[in-house]
């Protein structure tokens, strides 16, 4: 056992926030430690969260057609992806699917719109559906409409959302090579305002985008420092016609490393495995709880294929853990 790495966590775990000195050690680390950082982890995990585990599912209210410049995004307008155009769901059709993850006993569920930002007319409408969908299916609703102010956010938080969605992505330096249609300030700025007017925030980034280990303990020291409660941890899906297409996968060890120093550094958060879960953890999806993660997003993503909510839910039950029910 490293006896450095076994210091550090026991550190954590009597309540000490560690500093970047030691987080860039553990971020040295290779592969013959793999096994301690799960290890202590998985002891950090059990003792601010014990055995729950988050589970929300998310609804894509706009797909596509989005101006901005992401390059990893299928939902750019700029790229030749078959999400080039503007789709939006109908109420109806978004109420349908909050009742779907409500009676899979899902307690949480998200609505995203591609875009940089959403219109009054936009807004009004959410407002209308947020209500309804935590008033009448009784389900959580949280969500993600690009960059808002503060009137806007609290607008979301009085019609019932109960936390905002808007990833920084990556660090600051190098969100300028993934990004040019908007800075990175306006991302804070918005984090700001939605905990500003009282929602939880589901805060985090993309991981294999050709960031380096500065840039992840960058992201990471910004989401400590904005005091964000959920930060979800999405691993790059490589989507044809995007700038980033021709990226490889991530490894699953690789991943689970990460989720561990994430955890080491953010002790009291929940990390939740999102975005290209499925696809690049494949067969040890399970192992994400023992590397610290306490949250999960169960079933499709916006653009690609997730893993279904019924065989989620049995594999944390599978492993002594308990889906929260608790909305939020």
């Amino acid at each position: 056992m490293n006896d450095k790495v076994a210091q550090i966590a026991q550190e954590i775990l009597d309540g000490k926030i560690i500093d970047r000195a030691e987080i860039k050690y553990l971020f040295s680390l290779g592969d013959e430690d793999f096994d301690d950082l799960l290890y202590w982890a998985n002891r950090i995990r059990e003792k601010f969260f014990g055995k729950k585990v988050k589970v929300c599912s998310i609804v894509p209210g706009r797909l596509g057609g989005c101006s901005q410049d992401c390059k990893f995004c299928a939902q750019s307008s700029r790229y030749e992806t078959s999400f080039k155009k503007t789709e939006t769901l109908s109420d109806e059709e978004i109420l349908r699917a909050a009742k779907k993850a409500k009676e899979k006993g899902v307690p949480n569920f998200g609505i995203v719109y591609s875009g940089k930002t959403i219109s009054e007319e936009e807004l009004a409408r959410l407002e209308k559906l947020i209500a309804k969908i935590k008033n009448e299916i009784g389900i959580g609703v949280c969500g993600g409409f690009g960059i808002i102010s503060y009137e806007q956010a609290a607008r979301l938080k009085k019609a019932g959302m109960s936390r905002y969605n808007h990833n920084l992505e990556t660090s600051r330096n190098h969100f300028k090579d993934i990004v040019t249609t908007h800075d990175y300030d306006s991302r804070i700025e918005t984090v700001k305002a939605a905990k500003k007017a009282g929602l939880g925030l589901c805060t985090g980034g993309l991981f294999g985008i050709g960031e380096e280990d500065c840039d992840r303990i960058d992201m990471a020291m910004e989401l400590r420092e904005l005091d964000v409660d959920m930060v979800p941890m999405n691993f790059l899906h490589p989507i044809a016609g995007t700038p980033l297409g021709e990226l490889p996968t991530m490894q699953p060890r690789q991943i689970l490393q990460l989720l561990a120093l994430y955890r080491f550094i953010l002790p009291k958060v929940h990390i939740k495995a999102a975005g290209g879960r499925a696809l690049n953890l494949r067969d040890m999806q399970s192992w994400i709880f023992y590397a610290g993660a306490t949250a999960i997003i169960s079933g499709d993503y916006l653009t690609t294929a997730g893993r279904a909510v019924e065989d989620d839910l049995r594999m944390i039950k599978d492993l002594g853990l308990e889906a929260d029910v608790v909305c939020g």
